[in-house]
């Protein structure tokens, strides 16, 4: 599936990770705030998130205190993901 604009939702709390899924898989987009450190690079890198299912991913833009990332680090960037 292609990255749907019109269906995204953003999510910028790191304690989200079901909702994530669950969207992921109504087939929405997400917008998703995360600590731009070496594991998004490397997944940015490979255009994949392998606990995401292999949802692709892409970088939005860096955006410093826009959310908090899963690892509990304040996020600053905003990656798209997809299915």
């Amino acid at each position: 599936m292609a990255k749907d604009f019109n269906t995204n939702i953003s999510f910028t709390k790191g304690n989200e990770i079901e909702k994530i899924i669950k969207a992921l898989d109504e087939g929405k987009t997400i917008i998703w705030a995360v600590e731009y450190g070496e594991k998004v690079r490397d997944s940015l890198a490979k255009g994949k998130i392998e606990f995401l299912g292999n949802a692709n991913c892409e970088l939005k833009e860096l955006k410093e205190d826009c959310g908090t990332c899963g690892c509990g680090k304040p996020a600053n960037a905003l990656i798209y993901v997809w299915r």
